[in-house]
């Protein structure tokens, strides 16, 4: 394990409930299979949700020449609406997320400055 890896940590699990996203008061997804990702490393992240893309109900653009990189997931590529571009990104993913990590492929996490989450029991 590399010195990245000991001093950041993170948890995958399945999320135990309804998760139904809001944008404007519109619901875009709605899943019973959402993972809820929770990782820490100098500071303790806020817990991320990652939704199975075939649960998005909205056509969404990938950024194709811009991408990022976490150390313990890989590097990531940031989504915009199709039809409502936002002032920053409104969703991303994680294409080929290395192994720590790789239960969140296929999934995509939403920007929590606009979306409302609505959670329920299953």
């Amino acid at each position: 394990m590399d010195t990245n890896q000991q001093k950041h940590y993170a948890d995958i699990d399945a999320y135990q409930r309804k998760l139904t996203l809001q944008y404007k008061g519109q619901t875009i997804a709605e899943t019973e299979n959402a993972l809820i990702y929770k990782e820490v490393s100098r500071r303790v992240y806020n817990p991320v949700y990652y939704i199975p893309k075939g649960d998005i109900q909205i056509e969404l653009e990938m950024e194709t020449d811009t991408k990022g990189y976490c150390p313990i997931k890989g590097h990531y590529h940031n989504w915009h609406l199709k039809e409502d571009r936002t002032e920053s990104y409104f969703a991303w993913s994680y294409e080929e997320p290395l192994g720590m990590a790789k239960e969140i492929k296929g999934h995509i996490a939403f920007n929590p400055a606009y979306i409302t989450f609505i959670s329920a029991p299953l």
